[in-house]
């Protein structure tokens, strides 16, 4: 099998530390490259860091190239700070990023967004993550796949005082007939389906909700 090289945005949150890990410790690629805003302490063979600004994504001189582009960029409009910021994180940074990428000779593109994402939704959160699927639908890529989770477990870096308060939540409601695909899934579980699709050799866009990510 021939080794590939694979790109990291969004390698210091819950399911990009995990996605790296698993990157690393997989025979299919040979090179991970993580862009980051300061070092991760990460220490492999296969491990590269980028420094980079992504707001200065779309100029940059010298882009890696790479096979696989791994996305899991995303914050919250608290942490953000204004719906402006947060459509910059959660908007403008994947898709230049994917056109960036595009443009050095990636050719998948691997998406991490969320459920209940819709273009057309009335709520904010949502309707920026379907702009970014179906703006990202466009781009020449051979393959696209994009991953939509709903409530991530986890033990995140950052502290989230609503996310951990519904993941209690969670923990007794009975996810069963048609709230069964509501159920959280942990970030884990979302990385070996990541993992599992990486394998495959598709072309197209393709969508992993939550429940088929739960039964990979």
């Amino acid at each position: 099998m021939e080794q590939k090289t694979a790109i990291v945005a969004g390698a210091s949150g819950l399911i990009g530390r995990s996605l790296t890990q698993n990157l690393l410790n997989s025979n299919q690629y040979a090179k991970v490259i993580a862009l980051v805003r300061k070092p991760l302490g990460i220490s492999h063979e296969k491990y590269a860091e980028l420094n980079i600004d992504f707001d200065q994504l779309e100029s940059m001189g010298d882009f890696p190239k790479a096979d696989d582009i791994f996305c899991c960029l995303g914050t919250t409009i608290k942490k953000a700070g204004s719906k402006e910021a947060f459509y910059k994180v959660d908007f403008t940074y994947p898709y230049n990023l994917a056109e960036r990428a595009l443009k050095s000779g990636a050719e998948r593109y691997f998406l991490v967004s969320a459920m209940g994402s819709d273009k057309n939704s009335s709520y904010f959160y949502n309707r920026v993550k379907g702009e970014l699927e179906d703006k990202l639908s466009f781009l020449a890529y051979r393959t696209i796949y994009i991953f939509k989770p709903s409530l991530l477990r986890g033990n995140r870096s950052e502290s989230r005082p609503g996310e951990k308060f519904a993941q209690l939540i969670t923990r007794i409601i009975p996810f069963v007939g048609p709230w069964k695909k509501y159920r959280p899934i942990h970030a884990d579980k979302v990385v070996d389906a990541m993992m599992k699709v990486a394998q495959q050799h598709d072309k197209g866009c393709y969508y992993y909700q939550s429940e088929i990510m739960q039964k990979m």
